[in-house]
């Protein structure tokens, strides 16, 4: 978790484009670090890309279906209007 805080400043400071950047690098070397997909999700709907940052939730939700993030993957997804909340 700790991984990913310096990319969640990034965004949260407005810098989301330098967040996917250093995701897409950790997770480069790191496959199995799964919390840059989700924070990935955060940076694209950061920079409006609503529907990528969906996708890139749902990749999370496949990839760790019991992970550190799911359910804050999920309740991205309700927010959305993409899923209810039923759908688990």
């Amino acid at each position: 978790m700790s991984r990913c805080i310096p990319f969640q400043n990034m965004i949260a400071k407005g810098h989301p484009e330098k967040a996917v950047v250093g995701l897409l690098r950790e997770f480069a070397q790191d496959p199995e670090y799964l919390g840059a997909v989700y924070n990935l999700g955060l940076a694209f709907n950061a920079m409006g890309h609503r529907e990528l940052a969906q996708e890139t939730y749902r990749l999370y939700l496949e990839l760790a279906p019991d992970g550190y993030w799911t359910s804050q993957a999920k309740a991205k997804l309700v927010e959305s209007g993409r899923v209810t909340g039923e759908e688990e």
